[in-house]
């Protein structure tokens, strides 16, 4: 059996983790030259649609990104957040990305550590969670 102790030490390890990742994000979708260096996006990438979408999208990550520091602040109180972590918010992004490569948007060879470390990501989410409630029945 694993100690509240414990579950809280690591539910608070993949709120940071997932935190900073999205912080990072930030920095692609806040400065196009740095997204198309790391994505290899097309000449789509210099719309005033394709910015409005990326501001959009920057404002949403920032804040989710508030949420996951909010939540390393307190895990215990707060562990139903990490499946909110792989579903709908890693799986959702896997989707966009899996879609953006099939449509040639961007390169699948420059996503693969992106889907390895969302998959850790989620990985360790999910198995945090499932102890917890293990730890309480």
């Amino acid at each position: 059996m694993t100690s509240p102790e414990t579950i809280a030490l690591h539910a608070r390890i993949v709120f940071l983790v997932a935190a900073v990742t999205d912080g990072l994000a930030l920095v692609p979708m806040l400065v196009p030259a740095i997204g198309t260096a790391l994505f290899r996006g097309g000449s789509s990438r210099d719309t005033p649609q394709f910015r409005y979408a990326m501001n959009l999208a920057a404002a949403l990550m920032a804040g989710w990104t508030v949420v996951l520091f909010w939540a390393a602040a307190a895990p215990t109180a707060r562990l139903d957040l990490l499946v909110i972590v792989v579903c709908p918010t890693v799986l959702g992004i896997v989707w966009a990305t899996v879609a953006a490569v099939r449509h040639g948007v961007l390169s699948g060879r420059r996503m693969v550590p992106l889907w390895v470390h969302l998959g850790l990501i989620s990985c360790y989410s999910l198995t945090v969670y499932a102890l917890s409630r293990f730890a309480v029945a």
